[in-house]
């Protein structure tokens, strides 16, 4: 039940945005948030996770001084990315631990409900009307294209969506791409759906506002036209301030104060409820890894004991620091990815992200990217030196807060530097640090780590201070220990 006008100052919706550099983007989303406002008769705050003001912790803190006491936290995403699962969480518990007066309550994305995929089909049709061609529908492929992520979650949501789309319509088939981060791209899935026959392909944003990425997925698509004259590419409107897509972020804050709001994970094959964001235990459930969540009980976690001779232990136990000697034992099951955590300022506190260095360091997982990150060019940082000041200033805070050491500034622009103790110690973080796919170069005893002004918080900024965490803290406590 949507609660009555005359209890305004009781609730608040936080909309909960990715954000853009986009003019138009921002201008979008907040008129949207108006609509919503005036469709719940409710005040809600829009703000984003990155690119754009204010930020989360802000609209935060500006529900609470407008007296609600209950905070719904919408986040108005497509699918499940890992923001969703971690970064949002972590705010919240933020939250929740500086205004304990305050209910906060976690919605889930807007996800592959009947109205967002009305709203594709209207926008089909809406393309098609724009047709001088007659061509009939069996020969006419539909193209969703999703943003991409890292997380499969938020990547099978669109096929999800794509074949929602096509069942029961007369389309000849339906393909799904994506923008960036996973494959096919765009121009792959439309030859393709070429190859496959297809006279007409109809682009479908699966976006809900306008910016650079809608703007280059329909450049993308008019390139692929250019080079097949003799077949008809339309570029469908992105989802935008429909009536519909208004009415399914309606339903999910609806679901919120039902208590009915729930996020399913396929590859576990289990169903928890999200009372706001918390599990029955009180503890924020949030992990990009599927196993070994976080604030689960260690009665439910997966243990893999093996057995190995006895020589083995102890050549084990030299390695170890003292904390996992005398049989208490280090998980074999690799970290997940932390969420991020926020102090009094609303500031990432890096040094508090892992309950303990050492179990990052030994049960880091994998590299912490799919692909090598490396600098940007010096003409990406001169085009806009604003934003690469916040990044390097964010990477400065956070990589001195992990590791206690100075940082310098590079004179090359693209890097930031990590003053070691000696040389030994930098020539042992650098062959550490390439392991885990970020380039890294050496000035005698200083590093230098990558850094541009695109650097995202909760990707590229997070991963190069967690590598440094990581192999600092696994030479300060490993590899010294074990040469003194």
């Amino acid at each position: 039940m949507i609660p009555a006008p005359q209890d305004f100052q009781n609730h608040a919706l936080l909309l909960i945005g990715h954000g853009s550099r986009d003019a138009e983007a921002i201008t979008e989303y907040n008129h949207f948030a108006g609509t919503l406002a005036g469709r719940l008769q409710l005040p809600v705050y829009p703000c984003f996770l990155e690119f754009a003001d204010p930020p989360i912790a802000e609209g935060i803190r500006a529900c609470v001084e407008a007296g609600a006491r209950q905070v719904v936290a919408l986040p108005l995403f497509l699918g499940p990315a890992g923001h969703q699962k971690n970064d949002v969480p972590a705010i919240l518990n933020w939250a929740k631990a500086q205004w304990p007066q305050v209910q906060f309550k976690y919605g889930v994305p807007l996800g592959a409900q009947p109205q967002i995929i009305s709203v594709l089909a209207q926008r089909t049709e809406e393309a098609i009307a724009t047709s001088r061609a007659d061509i009939p529908a069996a020969e006419t492929a539909l193209l969703v294209v999703g943003r991409g992520s890292r997380d499969p979650d938020s990547n099978s949501e669109v096929h999800k969506i794509a074949r929602l789309l096509w069942e029961g319509r007369h389309y000849g088939w339906v393909e799904t791409a994506f923008y960036s981060l996973t494959t096919p791209a765009v121009p792959a899935a439309l030859e393709r759906c070429l190859r496959l026959g297809a006279r007409r392909v109809v682009v479908l944003p699966y976006l809900l506002f306008t910016g650079a990425i809608c703007q280059r997925m329909g450049d993308q698509a008019r390139a692929v036209q250019a080079d097949h004259p003799d077949v008809e590419i339309l570029v469908a409107e992105h989802l935008s301030e429909h009536p519909e897509v208004i009415e399914a972020v309606v339903y999910r804050y609806q679901e919120v104060l039902a208590g009915t709001a729930s996020m399913t994970c396929d590859l576990c094959k289990y169903r928890h409820r999200l009372a706001g964001f918390e599990n029955e235990h009180g503890l924020a459930q949030v992990s990009d890894h599927h196993h070994g969540l976080r604030g689960v009980p260690h009665s439910h976690s997966h243990t893999h004991p093996h057995s190995h001779g006895q020589g083995y232990e102890q050549a084990l136990e030299t390695l170890l620091p003292t904390r996992y000697q005398n049989g208490l034992e280090a998980s074999p099951i690799p970290m997940a990815a932390a969420p991020l955590k926020y102090d009094s300022e609303g500031q990432v506190a890096w040094d508090e992200i892992w309950a303990d260095f050492c179990d990052l360091a030994l049960a880091g997982g994998p590299a912490h990217r799919g692909e090598l990150l490396e600098p940007v060019l010096p003409g990406a940082v001169g085009a806009n030196p604003q934003r690469y000041e916040q990044v390097l200033a964010e990477l400065e805070r956070g990589i001195h807060l992990v590791t206690g050491l100075p940082v310098v500034r590079s004179q090359t622009p693209g890097w930031i530097g990590l003053e070691c103790d000696s040389e030994q110690m930098a020539l042992w973080l650098l062959r550490a640090i390439v392991v885990e796919n970020v380039s890294v170069r050496r000035e005698g005893k200083t590093l230098f780590l990558p850094a541009g002004p695109d650097f995202r918080l909760e990707d590229e900024i997070k991963n190069v201070i967690t590598v440094v965490a990581k192999t600092h803290h696994y030479w300060s406590e490993h590899i010294v220990a074990l040469n003194d």
